[in-house]
């Protein structure tokens, strides 16, 4: 089925949670955040779609994007040169949000859903009971960018330690440079830590010295 026809269908079946098209790249449709679940168990199970594989469960940060869902240019933070995390007082404003990315093995079409939700209101419901999978992807979203699943079975870190302050893939990130009392501080990257006097050969079997 083509993409204007399952976006015709999901309007038909969800009416008004049904909030937009996505036509760039990526074919697919805005679902209102509390009706996402609704929306999977449709593709799911409408003969017509049979949508049975969640391929990937993106988080995403939208900080950056201007009103017309164009991207700005901003400044990742990370560590310089010498090793020492860049610090800013740029306070992340963009929505949060997650992507769908689904196919279907019996008809061999593919399509995507998004939800978009404020910053400091970044909570959705869980699908992990339509695609077992999503329990892990929902975990990853949740560790990296702060996204919190209702009705997850079990929502934890699934990378970092749980211990670990802040989503690493939100665009207002900052890198620690202390970690349970280790300083992370890097080295100067730019500096060759061998010196030819440094490097020893291994002998070959049957080589001479």
């Amino acid at each position: 089925m083509e993409a204007a026809a399952i976006h015709a269908l999901l309007t038909e079946k969800l009416g008004d949670a049904v909030l937009d098209v996505i036509d760039t790249y990526e074919k697919g449709s805005v679902i209102a955040a509390d009706r996402i679940a609704e929306a999977c168990r449709l593709l799911r199970d409408e003969p017509e779609l049979h949508f049975d594989q969640l391929m990937c469960l993106s988080g995403v940060d939208w900080d950056g994007y201007d009103e017309a869902g164009k991207g700005k240019s901003v400044a990742i933070l990370g560590y310089d040169e010498l090793g020492v995390p860049e610090t800013s007082d740029r306070v992340g404003e963009g929505d949060l949000g997650v992507l769908y990315a689904c196919y279907s093995s019996r008809h061999g079409h593919k399509y995507t859903l998004a939800v978009r939700v404020p910053r400091d209101a970044a909570e959705i419901p869980t699908v992990s009971g339509v695609w077992a999978t999503a329990a892990w992807h929902e975990r990853e979203a949740y560790d990296l960018v702060g996204m919190t699943f209702s009705g997850h079975p079990d929502l934890r870190r699934i990378l970092l330690e749980d211990g670990w302050v802040g989503h690493p893939l939100r665009k207002d990130y900052q890198m620690p440079d202390l970690w349970q009392g280790v300083p992370l501080k890097g080295q100067d990257y730019a500096k060759n830590p061998f010196s030819e006097d440094d490097v020893v050969l291994p002998e070959r079997p049957g080589q001479e010295g």
